[in-house]
């Protein structure tokens, strides 16, 4: 731990340095693999979508519907306060369609998980500047989103990642319950019905607990034939790369997990971080910073 913090404060002064020099933005790799996931080198091609000047693309999640891809995610521009969420279509040849928004609040949105349920989309967004865990319905795929319910209120959470198993709903999440901030615990909840949830809250909550480790980075996947969590390694920097961790136990009385590999952002030198990933198929979406020379 304590190498961590060294390695923490050496990588903020040399942030120091770069900020003086660099401007820096969020942006989206995506892409189709010709193989099973089974290396992080797939991820070296990927196409690239970039935010206007130097605003956000970020936390990207990917859905398939009638025979098109979709790429979800958080917008952040200069017309509003916070973040908000937008959809767009992506092409084989890398080609993509305008971002269009979907959901627009007075407080910030980011990370829509989105997910089926039998034919329906839903999706549930971080919502914890409402200290809510929102749940959304799609009425018209994929722009109109109506508000289904509240799954969990008076709670302040981020990056609530559902994952359905051996019949139960799991609900992984990151409070600040007990801790300084998001991503030093992990907390599960379940349920049988996500739709009209009872949720029970895990008996060995906090599952997972350290120094800003443990948020969720995406949805759960596959990866080398095996069930893997992507979280958030924000110690030395907020976004500072994935780390994929292959759940061994999961459920109602037990939990265990541990880390398989890291994923850095070694596809680009001008890039400093990445802090979301998605996996379906043979589909992969990410999320990373990318370092620009600032105009003199």
């Amino acid at each position: 731990m304590l190498n961590r913090l060294i390695q923490k404060k050496w990588y903020k002064y040399q942030q120091a340095k770069k900020a003086k020099s660099f401007d820096s933005h969020w942006y989206m790799r995506f892409g189709w693999l010709e193989q099973p996931f089974t290396t992080l080198e797939q991820l070296d091609s990927l196409f690239e979508i970039h935010s206007p000047k130097k605003f956000t693309f970020a936390d990207s999640f990917y859905a398939y519907e009638n025979g098109r891809h979709f790429i979800f995610f958080e917008e952040v521009d200069d017309k509003h306060p916070v973040g908000f969420l937008s959809v767009l279509e992506v092409f084989k040849d890398g080609t993509y369609t305008p971002p269009e928004t979907i959901l627009k609040l007075d407080y910030h949105l980011s990370y829509p998980c989105i997910f089926k349920v039998k034919d329906t989309w839903y999706m549930i967004p971080e919502t914890s500047a409402n200290k809510t865990i929102e749940l959304w319905k799609c009425t018209e795929f994929p722009l109109k989103w109506e508000k289904h319910s509240n799954l969990i209120e008076n709670i302040e959470a981020v990056d609530s990642t559902p994952f359905y198993h051996e019949g139960l709903w799991y609900l992984f999440t990151s409070t600040r319950r007990d801790c300084k901030k998001f991503g030093d615990r992990l907390d599960l909840f379940f349920t049988e019905d996500i739709l009209n949830p009872n949720w029970q809250e895990h008996p060995m909550n906090p599952v997972c607990r350290g120094s800003q480790q443990f948020r969720m980075a995406g949805k759960p996947f596959i990866y080398k034939g095996q069930l893997v969590r992507p979280s958030q390694d924000s110690l030395k920097r907020y976004g500072g790369n994935i780390e994929l961790k292959a759940i061994t136990q999961l459920s109602p009385t037990a939990y265990e997990e541990k880390l398989l590999e890291v994923v850095l952002p070694d596809w680009n030198q001008a890039d400093d971080g990445c802090h979301t990933i998605n996996v379906e198929d043979n589909f992969v979406v990410l999320d990373a910073i990318r370092l620009t020379p600032k105009n003199n």
